[in-house]
């Protein structure tokens, strides 16, 4: 299949650490790539921002903003 271009999508979410943080943000950027009818590039997911609320009652403290290249269909 050929490829139209390529979309750079972004997103966030938030997790009860880092590494869930992280999984949450993958699933819906990769989720929002094949809505779309596209392939998700796994391989470019990048992290561009992160932070730890200082709130001890926030029951998922951990936001990571992400973003992952999408190759869309002609």
């Amino acid at each position: 299949m050929a490829y139209a271009e390529v979309a750079n999508l972004t997103n966030s979410a938030e997790g009860a650490n880092r590494d869930a943080g992280i999984a949450a943000v993958k699933k819906k950027l990769q989720e929002a790539c094949t809505s779309r009818n596209g392939t998700p590039d796994l391989g470019s997911f990048e992290v561009v921002f992160e932070k730890t609320s200082k709130n001890p009652d926030v029951p998922k403290p951990y936001y990571v903003d992400g973003k992952l290249k999408c190759d869309l269909p002609q």
